[in-house]
């Protein structure tokens, strides 16, 4: 069943997704400095132990959404279950989309502080996860249709 137009919209979240972790998010600039941080490179310091560690939560929130997009392929005979994998992936990439917005917010610099296009990627990877969602609902519906002409 890897044919069916739903895998082709969660493979092609899966590249958003990966891409979103590979291409800047934010950007620091000051008079003489440019740096542009990546997805993957987002992190917020937390104390554990009174020990200061980084926590990735963007690379955490988006892993999760990837890997849970993954297996929701391998799922085609449950599609119950593949209708809530796709929610729970929305769930994270909204997740990891606001943690992201809220490092730019809370960034202190002493210079421009600067959100990059390639946040739309997150917009995409959650429109192709509802097309999934809406494709699989189709496939559910024609199931049932069938299974009633038969009784």
């Amino acid at each position: 069943m890897i044919q069916r137009i739903q895998t082709v919209f969660l493979l092609l979240s899966i590249v958003c997704l990966s891409l979103f972790l590979w291409l800047p998010e934010y950007g620091l600039e000051g008079t003489n400095f440019k740096d542009m941080i990546p997805g993957w490179n987002i992190g917020h310091t937390l104390m554990f132990q009174e020990q200061p560690y980084i926590y990735f939560f963007t690379a955490i929130f988006t892993g999760s959404a990837i890997g849970l997009t993954l297996i929701n392929i391998f799922l085609f005979k449950k599609r119950s279950a593949q209708m809530l994998f796709c929610w729970f992936s929305i769930l994270f990439i909204i997740s990891a989309e606001g943690f992201v917005y809220f490092k730019y917010q809370t960034k202190i610099f002493m210079g421009d502080v600067i959100l990059t296009p390639w946040n739309i990627l997150t917009l995409i990877a959650i429109v192709l996860q509802i097309l999934a969602f809406i494709y699989i609902r189709k496939d559910e519906a024609l199931l049932k249709s069938v299974d009633r002409l038969r009784d």
